[in-house]
């Protein structure tokens, strides 16, 4: 038997995971003041512009697959971007300006794209660890891009699996 499973399997389970997480819902309620987008699929070259803001997308990667291999490893993309163009400026929010007497400065959407990501990240872990085929690792970026006010973040998710002789994968 051969042991295979599509990307687009893992893929279409992130997305609905994503959609049911109560905790994603609220962060982009309480942040935003609405439900994120979720795309499946994306092109880089044409991504979404600060008006589908907060949004999250997941993206087939690669597999490694084969009779002799012992670990199936399967890779999926997911990135977020959010916008916000507010600072903290010496403990005060307020919107991004000119502040030559600042002592500490903080962007705040740099903040909450990190946040953002991280529960991104935690609800997947958890809904991958539920299925038995917990996230074997992941590569983790929110370094600042040129689009401000938006901030994105990216990670690259592997889950390798053992596969018993015999078993059909699903997921």
């Amino acid at each position: 038997m051969v042991h295979t499973l599509a990307l687009q399997t893992i893929s279409d389970a992130w997305m609905k995971a994503l959609k049911n997480s109560v905790k994603i819902e609220d962060f982009c309620h309480s942040h935003y003041g609405r439900s994120p987008v979720l795309i499946n699929g994306g092109n880089p070259r044409e991504a979404p512009d600060g008006d589908y803001c907060p949004y999250i997308v997941i993206m087939n990667g690669s597999k490694v697959e084969g009779d002799d291999q012992s670990i199936l490893s399967y890779t999926i993309g997911v990135g977020w971007v959010i916008k916000n163009d507010n600072i903290t400026v010496d403990g005060v929010s307020m919107k991004n300006g000119y502040y030559p007497d600042a002592k500490e400065i903080v962007l705040d959407g740099a903040v909450e794209c990190d946040a953002f990501g991280q529960l991104i990240y935690e609800e997947l872990e958890q809904f991958a660890a539920d299925k038995d085929w917990p996230i074997s690792r992941m590569d983790y970026d929110v370094t600042p891009s040129s689009t401000y006010p938006q901030f994105s973040g990216t990670m690259v998710c592997i889950t390798e699996i053992t596969p018993s002789m015999g078993e059909e994968l699903t997921y």
